[in-house]
């Protein structure tokens, strides 16, 4: 009966937490992502992102993932940050996403390459999973910095596609850039603390009070990018419509402070993160 109830206690926090619940539809979702699928596809190549991509393939292999052969499901792919490497070392991909921007990326990437991936264009949010064929299905299952796993019911139809292994990669709460907070306080709706957003937090509890034992690793991440004033303006507006919907009278605020901010036209993000990674199986 307790463990019923911490479990209910953690589904609630994390229902509540959802940065986008109330805020977009599917549609406007798809949109977003869309706008933004360029940029994202850019820093694929980054060799930050490389970095970044070897060390998750590392934490799956030293886990036991033999990744050679394996069918993979990645949700809310993105532009392939991670499926077009799974795929080169000779996975059975399929990627799924909202946005079609991102997998026109991807897909272009697939095609030159010759890789084995399935675009799949989808919303996770209301998935059916048997509709679709996934459900327990894949050798591994993976979620990476995605909305697309909102609450436990989208985690849980996560795990129903896997066979073996689920990988799932969040952040930590952080204080990021210290001006776009500052921004995003004065313009909330409603008092409280900022929302988590694709954290590892409540999974983590979610699996451990349901007996899982999930091999975690964390990893710090601190950057400095600077940017010209209106790419920084956007990017402000970007944060924040993670929160609230963000009106013309804001976005000309937002503007104007870093117009007038800027120094020889440009701003500088100083940001700090931690992300966390964990694996386990479904079927012990």
């Amino acid at each position: 009966m307790q463990q019923k109830k911490n479990v209910k206690y953690w589904v609630d926090c994390w229902n509540a937490t959802h940065p986008f619940s109330g805020l977009m539809d599917e549609d406007q979702l798809a949109v977003f992502w869309n706008k933004r699928s360029g940029d994202f596809a850019k820093k694929i190549s980054s060799a930050q992102s490389r970095k970044r991509c070897r060390e998750n393939l590392g934490f799956l292999e030293k886990a036991g993932v033999r990744i050679k052969g394996a069918k993979i499901l990645d949700i809310g792919c993105g532009p392939g940050t991670l499926s077009i490497p799974l795929a080169r070392a000779g996975a059975d991909v399929t990627s799924l996403d909202i946005s079609s921007g991102m997998l026109e990326r991807l897909k272009e990437t697939a095609d030159n390459e010759g890789l084995s991936i399935r675009p799949v264009e989808c919303s996770w949010w209301n998935a059916d999973i048997d509709e679709l064929g996934f459900r327990g299905k894949f050798d591994l299952v993976i979620s990476s910095m995605t909305p697309a796993i909102k609450d436990s019911e989208t985690f849980d139809r996560m795990m129903a596609c896997s066979r073996k292994y689920c990988f799932y990669l969040g952040s930590l709460p952080s204080t990021g850039d210290v001006a776009i907070q500052a921004l995003l306080r004065g313009m909330r709706k409603t008092p409280g603390p900022l929302r988590s957003q694709m954290g590892i937090l409540y999974p983590f509890m979610y699996l451990y009070l349901k007996g899982y034992t999930p091999e975690i690793n964390i990893n710090r991440r601190k950057w400095k990018e600077d940017l010209d004033w209106d790419k920084a303006a956007e990017h402000a507006i970007d944060i924040i419509s993670h929160e609230q919907a963000c009106t013309e009278a804001m976005k000309k605020k937002i503007k104007n402070y870093y117009k007038k901010t800027a120094v020889d036209g440009k701003c500088s993000f100083q940001n700090e993160m931690f992300l966390g990674m964990m694996i386990w199986r479904v079927d012990q």
